[in-house]
């Protein structure tokens, strides 16, 4: 990605027709937008006290100006020049998904690959994971444009979806269940299939209540055998490689670890029970699988770790939704004091840090991280002035692609504007590139691709 924006910059001055890009620049309002964005972390800077930190996210939030600019200066793209960038963007997916795919399914031992999140290896595996389900509905616009090509796509938007279900990323499988319902509607209702739209909305609210019942329902974790706490710890050690009295590699305690499983198995939690378990079961086990349930692939297993998590919420540390949760119970008590200015661009890692010593969190101090929700995030750092305008540059940009029809461009903001509210997509390299690249790239073309 650095390696990207270099290159981009260089060409931005080699190239040269400066005062003409620089006039592209001052009329395209969307690039004010984003460079207001920018400015606004600027700003923030006045009321910092730790300047270093400060200073790292301006250099990091560069990358927002530094993009718009390159593609912002340019020409407004043809069709057939977008298809090729999109083309190029559905074969890197293709490329690095099967390497993914391939490494976790055949070499995670040799990898020492021990949760499925690890599948993604070059960058985030939630960034990664609204690639893909965004590369879903690339496949889907590409075959309009290119129908010699739509079994082809078609092919490769099953992968993606058979991916994102692999993977067990919530944030995928979010962004793929946006993209199927947001073509399904935007199919119906150029159509003015009214009815039938009526009759998705109520299949989707029900579908909804279905899985909150779900979510509802307890899961039953206990014992139907007398236990042997005494014979468990002896054969276990007898078999397994990380002791008894150790922590599994998800760094939970084995000992809760092991009688989770064995009850999930039915079996007793003695010795005998552990005698019964497979050579795979004791690997699963020391990899801090605690129910056999949650070591089958796909969106069951996930959905089934959610649903231990949300009844079992004495610790959040290890478990995504918990932790969440308590990254934005920390972020509304910072709100909840500084809910007009925001703490400064410099400051926020130092005042959310305070907080969590302030408020006596349970989080382990190494996972005691940002708010994972953009929104929440904006409004810490910088007030509500500074929420509403990062609401505003989501608003105008979907207004533009609305009006525009520009299926593409639309589904890409409804897909970040959803999982904004539980990723700081804004505060890694991977979401900034990925979020400015194609915010650009939309507002600067008139072309319905």
């Amino acid at each position: 990605m650095s390696m990207g924006l270099l290159l981009g910059g260089l060409n931005f001055f080699l190239e040269g027709k400066l005062k003409e890009k620089l006039s592209r620049l001052k009329e395209n309002k969307f690039f004010l937008i984003i460079f207001g964005f920018y400015l606004l972390h600027v700003i923030g800077m006045i009321w910092t006290q730790n300047w270093d930190y400060g200073l790292n996210e301006l250099r990091q939030k560069s990358s927002l100006g530094i993009i718009s600019i390159i593609i912002f200066s340019r020409p407004l793209p043809n069709k057939k020049q977008f298809n090729l960038l999109l083309l190029a963007f559905i074969s890197t997916l293709v490329l690095t998904s099967l390497f993914n795919f391939i490494i976790y399914t055949f070499f995670s031992d040799q990898f020492n690959l021990i949760d499925i999140r690890e599948m993604s290896r070059f960058g985030s595996h939630i960034r990664y994971g609204i690639l893909i389900g965004f590369g879903v509905a690339v496949c889907y616009q590409l075959k309009t444009s290119l129908p010699n090509y739509k079994w082809f796509l078609f092919s490769v938007a099953i992968w993606f979806a058979f991916y994102t279900y692999y993977s067990q990323v919530l944030s995928g499988i979010i962004s793929l269940v946006l993209v199927v319902f947001g073509l399904i509607f935007w199919r119906l209702f150029h159509q003015k299939k009214f009815v039938w739209l009526g009759g998705i909305g109520l299949f989707t609210i029900l579908l909804f209540v279905g899985f909150i019942f779900y979510l509802n329902q307890p899961i039953e974790s206990k014992s139907v055998f007398p236990e042997n706490y005494v014979s468990l710890k002896t054969e276990w050690n007898k078999r397994a490689k990380i002791p008894y009295d150790s922590l599994d590699l998800r760094k939970q305690h084995l000992s809760q670890t092991l009688e989770r499983y064995l009850i999930s198995k039915n079996l007793p939690v003695r010795g005998d029970g552990v005698n019964k378990l497979t050579e795979q079961d004791i690997e699963f086990i020391q990899k801090g699988f605690a129910d056999i349930r949650e070591t089958k692939s796909g969106l069951g297993a996930r959905l089934f770790g959610v649903r231990y998590q949300l009844h079992n919420s004495l610790n959040p540390n290890g478990h995504s939704i918990l932790e969440r949760i308590e990254y934005w119970k920390n972020a509304r008590a910072i709100i909840k004091e500084n809910w007009l200015f925001g703490v400064g661009t410099g400051d926020i890692n130092d005042v959310i840090q305070k907080m969590y010593v302030k408020r006596k969190s349970p989080l382990n101090e190494d996972r005691r991280l940002r708010s994972h929700n953009s929104y929440l995030t904006f409004w810490m750092t910088f007030g509500i002035i500074g929420m509403c305008y990062f609401v505003f540059m989501q608003l105008a940009f979907f207004r533009k692609q609305w009006n525009s029809k520009n299926l593409l461009g639309l589904l890409f903001i409804t897909i970040a504007a959803v999982t904004f509210f539980f990723e700081d997509t804004l505060e890694t390299q991977m979401g900034i590139t990925y979020f400015s690249l194609f915010y650009a790239l939309f507002s600067n073309t008139k072309t319905e691709v």
